[in-house]
């Protein structure tokens, strides 16, 4: 196994890389600095933690496992979007996988190790925090928790075998072609089915939410909470109980290798059919037509099209949508039943501005820095300023209308609050248009999920000024429009700040 070409070779090769990515993007001092301090800090509170429990004795009452239980079921639901989303991705950017392919190593072994890697990199974020408690637990003789860390690895490799069934059941189902676009809806919806749990609390009026929580409880007591029962075997095995550690174990793994051998029997011909996907010849459109508008128009028009023609980027683009509609219907529930006079409002309208800014962002990258002809545009008869307007037009217009319906209804609550949420809507998304015409990071659009960031600074110059229009958005809805003005100068004076250091272009 540790011979080149073993398993174990293999995924010693795979652990490499993912370190060379991390060391790539860590590249600088200031980065390194930050992921020492984090580091730092994580090492700290694990410290805190192993030192709590290490004279705890782990309890297997009903309230301990149906919490535990539903923690796992949690990160469960996190791990299967983020591999469903990495396995689609190794099926259709392929990589170096043609390459492994092509050598004589058996598919089942190749894909078993890059599975492999997959289920450690979703589990990476929960291992490195139950790890910052794993390191402690020795030095406090807690050895009764020592079973956590590798309990959670097991749920990395069970939630990404559950991953590959859900892989290879959209693409018998739903063919080459649409697979893709389906699997990131579905992970979009598996990620963001906590928040929108969470938010379902809101359509419960406050004086019965208790009653409502007594009796989700009650009903998860007799499934998590009990100690004969087979969903609750993750728990007791994190609770250190050696029978139902083994059991778990040994499902995890199971599920994991049926479910790459299973996906690798028809790896090769999946990646066959999607290599075929979009290799007809399309029929050339050679009619003139007049153009309509003006250059601007068109230009408009052309970013739209182009977003538009890319149902997976439309996908990616449109995932704070997926937020943003619960958040509105929420929004109009409360307002019909309380009127949101008080709290409720500013906050709302707040969130929403957050939300939009983020798709605005999304946006911005795209039609700035994601250009597919950008030697063709810069041949085009159009001055930078004009193209840069253009493009700023077609990320910021869509966001902009999104937010008139929640503005609608903020005006009904109040008559100046839907004034202010779309003047700070619009301050926040003009400003996130800006600094991406100002600071662009060239990329490709079948990227845009693992897009080059801009710098530090940019980043955080950015989250502050998007923050203080959020603010003076909330500040004013709340009826203080003059202390709004704070925020507004602070945002208004760093982005003169960053317009004033942008790189300069010839």
């Amino acid at each position: 196994m540790f011979k080149p070409g073993g398993v174990l070779w293999l995924l010693g090769h795979e652990l490499r890389l993912t370190w060379r990515n991390f060391l790539a993007r860590t590249a600088g001092p200031v980065r390194i600095g930050l992921r020492i301090v984090l580091l730092v800090l994580l090492l700290w509170g694990g410290y805190w933690v192993a030192r709590g429990i290490a004279d705890v004795k782990p309890d297997l009452g009903p309230i301990p496992l149906t919490v535990v239980g539903g923690i796992f079921l949690l990160l469960m639901s996190f791990m299967v979007a983020q591999a469903l989303m990495l396995i689609t991705e190794a099926l259709y950017q392929r990589g170096d996988i043609d390459l492994l392919l092509a050598s004589p190593l058996p598919p089942w072994r190749i894909l078993l190790v890059r599975m492999a890697a997959i289920a450690i990199n979703v589990g990476t974020l929960y291992l490195a925090l139950a790890g910052a408690v794993f390191v402690w637990l020795p030095l406090f003789c807690g050895w009764q928790w020592m079973d956590f860390l590798p309990t959670v690895l097991a749920l990395a490799l069970f939630a990404t075998g559950l991953a590959l069934v859900l892989a290879q059941l959209l693409f018998r189902t739903l063919g080459p072609r649409t697979t893709r676009v389906a699997a990131q809806i579905l992970a979009s919806l598996i990620g963001a089915a906590f928040f929108l749990a969470i938010q379902s609390q809101n359509y419960v009026p406050a004086a019965e939410r208790a009653q409502v929580y007594r009796a989700v409880l009650t009903r998860l007591l007799p499934v998590l909470g009990d100690a004969t029962s087979p969903l609750s075997i993750p728990a007791r095995a994190a609770f250190g109980r050696p029978l139902e550690f083994a059991v778990w174990i040994g499902v995890s793994l199971s599920v994991y290798l049926i479910a790459v051998w299973w996906f690798s029997g028809r790896f090769i011909a999946n990646a066959s059919a999607i290599a075929g996907v979009g290799g007809g010849r399309r029929k050339v459109d050679a009619r003139v037509r007049e153009t309509r508008g003006g250059v601007n128009v068109s230009l408009v028009r052309k970013e739209w099209r182009l977003i538009l023609r890319d149902p997976l980027l439309l996908s990616q683009i449109l995932l704070p949508i997926l937020y943003f509609i619960p958040l509105f219907f929420i929004f109009g529930t409360r307002f019909q039943r309380e009127g949101l006079q008080q709290y409720a409002l500013p906050g709302f309208a707040a969130a929403f501005v957050l939300i939009a800014t983020t798709l605005a962002a999304s946006l911005a990258w795209i039609t700035v820095s994601a250009e597919d002809a950008p030697d063709l545009i810069a041949g085009a008869p159009v001055t930078r300023d004009q193209l840069h307007r253009a493009k700023a037009i077609a990320a910021a217009a869509p966001v902009i209308l999104l937010l008139a319906a929640p503005a609608i209804i903020a005006s009904l609550a109040a008559p100046w609050a839907g004034f202010w949420l779309m003047l700070g809507g619009a301050g926040a998304i003009v400003s996130v248009c800006l600094i991406a015409i100002w600071y662009q990071k060239p990329g490709t659009r079948k990227n845009f999920r693992r897009r080059t960031r801009a710098g530090l600074f940019v980043n955080l110059g950015q989250a502050v000024i998007t923050m203080s229009w959020v603010s003076a958005t909330g500040i004013s809805v709340s009826g203080w429009a003059l202390a709004a003005i704070i925020p507004v100068l602070i945002a208004s004076g760093l982005l003169l700040a960053m317009h004033e250091s942008r790189p300069k272009v010839v």
